[in-house]
């Protein structure tokens, strides 16, 4: 699978909450299709809250959308003459948590969290022309803007705020955003565009063109995280800190350890711990390596493989936690979960690395499929 051509190294030191990065062409061109798009909207119920349509601010759901009794039972459904007519004039479909419905995109959703080892969902923006979604803003998360079909034109601009939180919205700063942009290219399949929190953007579908895009959302923790944690976990332990404000000055405060326990390497890796120890991922479902299983045929898929954790699994040492599940690992194991962790491998090229012969390679592809029974690893 072809994902950026830059280094991890290069885009933490360069980019990262410092800078916009634009690469052509930076995956597959075959990754969707307006058919894959029409099989995860025929499954995709209008009652799950995560599916709208925007022109000129978000359109009321009644207007496209009609309850009515399937086999005795009340749903909702998208009435299609209005919901085709509403896109043809301008329109643009909103699909929160895209990756949450389509294995492609969860593909690629993935592959922005392997990349920069932090939790990442998606969201799907789909026009035929028109305006846009969203006026000039600004995001409180890192995006990764994936175009997939078509065409469509983003602006950025400097920011005005750097390092927004997630109370600390564009929505009246406005006044504050640059005229003149710093980034004005048209997008089309395959290019993808980081933009850190904070920066100014729009995205502009082009008249009479089709666009399908998505925004992958990084969500990293804050320090002001970690300074709740270490609230809530170290300096409760402090006497110091137990006392009332009004028998501690805070003025002493300075007094304390603050800045050894907040520097202290052991706090700082319980807090990343507490971090994935609660991180849970949806992975594909896995029905035909049960039939294989029944069947005792052989696991011929060959796609790619991601560890089911959105973090980086080196702070465990010989224990890790992928998706709840604790796992004792010896150094050989080690090698092959490394491997994985920071390689986009299919399962044939991770044996073609670790393995010397036929004996060892069957072995581990027997243990790579346990992982992927037992929901430690996906295969996409």
């Amino acid at each position: 699978m072809k994902f950026l051509t830059l280094s991890r190294d290069l885009f933490f030191s360069q980019y990262f909450e410092k800078d916009f990065y634009f690469e052509k062409k930076a995956i597959g061109l075959n990754e969707l299709t307006w058919d894959d798009v029409d099989e995860m909207l025929f499954g995709w119920s209008p009652n799950d809250g995560s599916i709208h349509l925007f022109k000129d601010g978000k359109i009321d759901p009644i207007s496209y959308t009609e309850d009515f009794y399937d086999v005795g039972m009340l749903r909702k459904r998208i009435v299609k003459d209005s919901f085709n007519n509403l896109m043809l004039n301008g329109a643009t479909l909103v699909l929160n948590r895209i990756d949450t419905k389509s294995t492609k995109i969860n593909k690629l959703t993935k592959a922005v969290s392997h990349f920069v080892k932090e939790k990442a969902v998606a969201n799907g923006y789909i026009a035929f022309g028109g305006n846009g979604t969203f006026a000039k803003h600004w995001d409180t998360h890192d995006v990764f803007a994936i175009q997939l079909i078509g065409r469509k034109q983003w602006k950025l601009f400097a920011p005005t705020f750097n390092l927004p939180l997630q109370n600390q919205t564009s929505k009246d700063r406005k006044h504050e955003c640059p005229e003149t942009p710093v980034f004005n290219e048209i997008l089309e399949a395959g290019d993808i565009l980081y933009i850190p929190r904070g920066w100014w953007h729009e995205a502009l579908p082009i008249e009479q063109e089709e666009t399908f895009h998505i925004a992958v959302g990084v969500h990293t923790a804050h320090i002001t995280d970690y300074l709740t944690w270490c609230s809530g976990n170290c300096f409760v332990n402090d006497l110091n800190f137990r006392k009332s404000l009004t028998t501690q000055p805070i003025e002493k405060f300075t007094e304390t350890n603050v800045l050894d326990v907040l520097n202290n390497i052991q706090n700082i890796n319980r807090f990343k711990a507490a971090q994935v120890e609660q991180d849970k991922v949806i992975s594909p479902f896995i029905l035909s390596n049960i039939s294989k299983k029944i069947k005792k045929t052989k696991d011929e898929k060959n796609g790619i493989l991601f560890l089911n954790t959105s973090y980086s699994t080196s702070i465990f040492e010989n224990n890790l936690l992928i998706n709840g599940i604790k796992i004792n690992i010896d150094k050989k194991s080690k090698i092959i979960f490394d491997l994985i962790e920071d390689n986009l491998l299919t399962k044939d090229e991770l044996v073609k690395i670790v393995c010397k012969d036929d004996a060892n390679e069957d072995k581990l592809r027997d243990f790579i499929n346990v992982l992927i029974f037992n929901d430690v690893i996906c295969e996409i």
